[in-house]
């Protein structure tokens, strides 16, 4: 049986993710830190408590989160667990009144963004006009994100181990009425 709860992760399942993440393009990776203080991590794990996988969300500006980093682990895989740890975390953003955005190149992910009604866009020069109002939020988060010397390391070195890679796209989803 797999269960699929909301919980922060420990250290030793922290170091899991980030081990088991450096190995697949399609994620760029996140801190030690920044898994530890998150508080909005989806997790798939079996009857006697075992991490299957786990997706990484967070809040960023006022009325939005991030479906960041959404990771099943290679003997897992095939099961279903991606969608469910995916779906469980569109429906606690949208539980907690959060805009959803997230950014993938994985054709899964993108299928699900399709499905749920998601805007996508292939770069931040077509940012959808009906979110323009929030542009400022995705660049300031953006730049942040950046500013993270371990992130620009890993962009630096996927971009050598895995050449030839499908572009990202972007997906919006509104769950707060605009004016």
């Amino acid at each position: 049986m797999i269960n699929i709860t909301k919980r922060r992760i420990d250290e030793s399942e922290a170091m899991l993710a980030i081990e088991a993440i450096k190995y697949t393009p399609n994620i760029v990776g996140y801190t030690r830190k920044e898994w530890l203080k998150c508080e909005h991590i989806i997790i798939a794990e079996d009857e006697r408590g075992q991490m299957l996988g786990a997706c990484l969300n967070y809040d960023f500006a006022e009325k939005w989160t991030k479906i960041a980093a959404l990771y099943v682990f290679d003997e897992f895989r095939g099961r279903g667990i991606g969608r469910s740890l995916f779906y469980k975390s569109f429906d606690d953003a949208t539980n907690r009144h959060k805009n959803v955005y997230t950014i993938s190149r994985n054709p899964t992910v993108i299928k699900m963004m399709n499905e749920l009604n998601f805007t996508t866009f292939d770069s931040f020069l077509n940012f959808p006009d009906r979110f323009q109002p929030d542009l400022l939020d995705f660049y300031i988060h953006s730049l942040q994100w950046l500013a993270s010397p371990y992130r620009i390391q890993e962009i630096v070195r996927k971009q050598i181990a895995f050449p030839s890679q499908q572009d990202f796209i972007y997906g919006l989803k509104s769950n707060v009425k605009y004016c």
